[in-house]
């Protein structure tokens, strides 16, 4: 197997990865807006900056209602604002930390180690900007840390990943700050440019490891 043949495995979990199509193109309209109205956006902007974060939310959340609710807590004004100052910025933890000023993306702080969740913030981003930004979450993390052990042998690095349990990853990886966010899109991009056919954006690569997570964890 390749990483390719990753990307191909997440493909094949066709609600998500239809999803995410038709969330890449909400995102290109939401920016379409940005750039029209900058800060001064009527009320069907706002709308729409409101339902792509609404969307981005549950995508993220894989529909759970546990997960779900905190985009709405977020104001129209302060949704516009974290959109737009990401579209303005040019340093990867300023864009990060411009979308985890919203509630439930990464606003709050760990009470044992005052860092902020970032995880939630880059699938906004994803969707946002697919060429530069992918998904931080747990199982890309661990995955790539499999495949950079075995020297990006993929079948060996499934085949190690299958002995561990996920269960030890998801608290290992529960806190990914934006220091770490940025570090593995940094990683993302690098990999890009040794598979730029098979795999141009960052976007691609994340999906890539994360469908061969999928091959070592199965989900539920």
């Amino acid at each position: 197997m390749n990483l390719l043949d990753g990307l191909k495995q997440y493909q094949t979990t066709t609600l998500y990865y239809a999803w995410a199509l038709n969330l890449e193109r909400e995102a290109g309209h939401v920016l379409e807006l940005i750039k029209q109205h900058n800060t001064n956006p009527p009320a069907s902007a706002l709308k729409e900056a409101r339902q792509f974060l609404t969307e981005v939310e549950k995508w993220k959340a894989g529909c759970l209602q546990q997960r779900m609710g905190n985009a709405a807590r977020n104001s129209d004004a302060e949704i516009w604002s974290a959109i737009y100052a990401a579209s303005k910025s040019t340093d990867d933890i300023e864009t990060l930390l411009a979308i985890m000023k919203l509630k439930g993306f990464g606003s709050s702080r760990d009470d044992e180690t005052g860092q902020q969740r970032a995880k939630v913030a880059t699938s906004v981003l994803r969707f946002l900007w697919p060429e530069k930004w992918g998904v931080v979450d747990w199982r890309v993390a661990a995955m790539l840390g499999f495949l950079k052990k075995n020297n990006w042998d993929v079948d060996k690095a499934v085949r190690e990943a299958k002995y561990r349990q996920a269960k030890d990853f998801r608290e290992t990886f529960d806190i990914i700050d934006e220091k770490g966010a940025s570090e593995y899109n940094r990683q993302y991009r690098e990999i890009c440019t040794r598979h730029a056919t098979s795999l141009p954006r960052a976007a691609d690569v994340d999906m890539a490891v994360f469908g061969l997570s999928l091959l070592a964890w199965p989900m539920p």
